[in-house]
């Protein structure tokens, strides 16, 4: 049973994947108008780009001291593989973009590798190595497991010796980045791996899980036009019910796939505070730096 759910966790997620390879426009209902210059986006609205959907600047949001992340400095997004010389300008040249980091497994690397970006490092990342053999249809012996088996899935991300020291490589990036520049980490669709990272990374500055929850659950919006367009595919290849089900459950995200990586971790460590410092190995110095290097000073907050 272990192998049969692991197959079709890794199917879920491939088939997740493979819609993000494609060319944009056979997913999206229609191109986003090409730009290379922006206003300062309001806090979890997504960047307009005409090759890759959910890349979002955390830039905006208050936490509960009244500090802000300062904006063009952490961004989240899908993968780059099809970004655009437009696009790609538009992330170095507007939002200073500096580091590259992908969360993604080498094997999907290697398959849709992120375009080039001058000036841009890219780090690869993977907070799991590889997904293993994984057929290209879901499987019905284990019919109705596919919200368990994202849950599994990040459960396994946060706990596994791979996931923690991909999210502390990430954390040290973040570090090291000079104070002017943007650090940009993705997955395939820039739900899971990177919501995570997310998470992380907004517990670290000081926000609350409501709000990390809703910038988490911003990906549905962001990649709803993608994901019709991959489960109308699915149907016409002749997915049963409960294959479609499943696809369903990984394209999208649910609270409960955050929550099962919330209860995992509280479960061996604690609380999400231990977790990054015994979990990750970051210290209260790091933190404070993490702080220091991307919030606002802090302002009294109306309650």
């Amino acid at each position: 049973m272990k192998k049969q759910v692991g197959t079709l966790l890794t199917a879920i997620l491939v088939a997740s994947s493979l819609g993000l390879q494609q060319p944009v426009a056979t997913v999206l209902a229609a191109k986003r108008p090409a730009t290379t210059i922006v206003q300062p986006v309001k806090a979890g609205k997504e960047i307009a780009l005409q090759s890759a959907p959910n890349v979002r600047d955390l830039g905006g949001y208050v936490n509960s001291k009244g500090q802000s992340i300062k904006p063009h400095r952490l961004l989240r997004s899908a993968q780059l593989s099809t970004l655009t010389k437009a696009d790609a300008r538009k992330l170095a040249k507007v939002y200073h973009l500096k580091t590259d980091v992908d969360l993604r497994t080498l094997d999907e690397q290697k398959a849709a590798p992120d375009a080039a970006i001058p000036g841009v490092t890219h780090v690869s990342n993977p907070v799991f190595l590889h997904w293993g053999k994984a057929s290209g249809n879901l499987s019905d012996k284990v019919a109705g497991n596919g919200v368990k088996n994202m849950e599994t899935f990040y459960r396994s991300a946060l706990l596994s010796k791979q996931g923690r020291k991909a999210y502390r490589t990430l954390f040290l990036t973040l570090l090291r980045n000079p104070n002017n520049k943007a650090v940009l980490w993705h997955c395939s669709a820039g739900k899971d791996r990177a919501g995570m990272g997310t998470m992380l990374i907004l517990t670290a500055l000081g926000f609350n899980r409501k709000l990390i929850t809703k910038d988490y659950l911003l990906s549905n919006k962001y990649l709803a036009a993608r994901n019709a367009g991959i489960l109308a595919q699915d149907k016409q290849k002749g997915y049963t019910p409960v294959q479609l089900a499943n696809a369903k459950a990984g394209a999208g995200v649910q609270i409960s796939f955050l929550n099962a990586g919330y209860s995992a971790v509280d479960k061996k460590y604690g609380s999400m505070q231990k977790y990054l410092r015994k979990g990750l190995g970051l210290s209260n110095k790091q933190l404070a730096q993490l702080q220091k290097s991307y919030l606002t000073a802090p302002k009294s907050v109306k309650r």
